[in-house]
């Protein structure tokens, strides 16, 4: 792809298919200009709040006080110490790992404690109208990248734009493009790659292409060192370079999610058993098996007797018809 195109349009894959967005057209502009003016005007008349109210309307409704600011304040202040000590260098290189997955502990900390304000400020006027004028543009960018039997490329996702969206926010393919539309747009990338604590992590290998933890040799790990699958769950590899599915003791856990040993009885003060090795099964899923055994029998019998039926049904026809001849 040319970095013309790279400014213009941004391809992604969703279940195999392509799709893309585009940079809007110079009449999509003015009519989400327009929306976003109507938007902002609606809400202002209805009395919404503008983001110059927000503060106060946080501090009111007690979502913000002074010791969230002194905690958001200290939060921020330990991330920028963190990034000169990155920067500056002359530490262990295990030191400054843990300092940077710190940096973005702190960071999520920050997120976690603007939620909020972020909440509420899409509340605001401002808020309303910039989600409009955004959904708006986004409808009519969404296309499809690729020729099928019912689209070609560059056809609309949402051939009724606006109107088609609303209905469909939580598509896949609509929840992938908002976002790659945003970061075309803004003529910004993912963020999180940018900041320096991620940049560290990545030169040394600490982290994948996606920012997921990995040891020396590549392969994902949390916080702890564990290593796991691609769906974070605890995993041991083998020698052979396959893995198995672990709990986070290190045991082996069968596909069901139970644990992969033979089972002994209990047993009782005389030293007998007391229970069947599957006594941790579900009751309804054993009636589930039985049933599903009877009806099997049942399909085996019928299967079997019903030509036999026929058959004798059909002599007696003939018998019948020669003897009427007769």
């Amino acid at each position: 792809m040319s970095e013309e195109k790279t400014k213009t349009r941004r391809n992604f894959i969703v279940d195999g298919k392509k799709y893309a967005v585009r940079v809007p057209q110079v009449q999509d502009i003015k009519e989400a200009n327009e929306m976003r003016a109507k938007t902002f005007n609606t809400s202002l008349s209805r009395g919404d709040l503008l983001r110059d109210q927000l503060e106060g309307e946080l501090r009111k409704r007690k979502l913000w006080n002074d010791d969230r600011e002194e905690e958001y304040q200290t939060l921020r202040r330990l991330t920028l110490d963190s990034e000169y000590k990155l920067q500056k260098g002359g530490v262990k290189l295990s030191q400054a790992r843990a300092m940077a997955l710190e940096m973005t502990a702190n960071r999520n900390k920050m997120v976690e404690l603007l939620s909020s304000r972020t909440d509420l400020d899409a509340n605001t006027c401002e808020g309303k109208a910039d989600a409009a004028r955004f959904n708006f543009l986004f409808s009519c960018c969404l296309v499809y990248n690729e020729d099928d039997d019912e689209h070609k490329v560059d056809d609309l996702y949402f051939p009724n734009k606006l109107d088609g969206y609303l209905t469909k926010q939580d598509d896949p393919v609509a929840v992938a493009g908002a976002t790659e539309f945003y970061y075309l747009v803004s003529g910004s990338d993912n963020l999180d790659a940018k900041l320096p604590e991620n940049k560290f992590l990545r030169k040394f290998n600490f982290v994948d292409k996606k920012l997921r933890l990995i040891d020396k040799d590549g392969r994902l790990i949390n916080k702890d060192g564990k290593h796991i699958d691609e769906d974070g769950n605890f995993i041991k590899w083998n020698a052979d370079g396959t893995s198995t599915t672990v709990d986070p003791a290190g045991r082996i856990v069968n596909d069901e999610g139970n644990f992969d040993v033979k089972h002994s009885p209990f047993l009782d003060d005389d030293g007998n058993a007391v229970d069947s090795d599957n006594w941790w099964v579900d009751d309804a899923d054993i009636t589930e098996e039985v049933v599903e055994e009877i009806e099997e029998v049942v399909e085996t019998v019928e299967a079997k007797s019903k030509p036999k039926t026929r058959q004798r049904k059909k002599k007696t026809v003939e018998a019948a018809s020669e003897k009427s001849d007769n």
